[in-house]
């Protein structure tokens, strides 16, 4: 039985997506009249953390992204052994 890959989703689409979420929060900054609540301010160190979470993510799979690029290893298997 032969499994075919499925496509994967185009890396802009992630960009857009980004962008969008970035967006919607910088609106609610540039209103001069809105007051959080307790909630939205939860709601927005919630993002905040979940964004610098993601970046952290994207560093990481970035990094072995250029590695694979360029023929390296992705992990240092020498870094681990002792």
């Amino acid at each position: 039985m032969i499994f075919r890959r499925k496509p994967k989703p185009p890396l802009r689409h992630a960009e857009e997506l980004v962008r969008e979420a970035v967006a919607i929060v910088y609106e609610s900054w540039r209103d001069k009249d809105y007051r959080p609540s307790p909630a939205d301010l939860r709601t927005f160190r919630e993002l905040e953390e979940m964004l610098f979470r993601s970046y952290a993510t994207m560093r990481r799979i970035t990094i072995r992204m250029e590695r694979r690029f360029y023929g390296e290893a992705e992990v240092n298997e020498r870094k681990w052994l002792r």
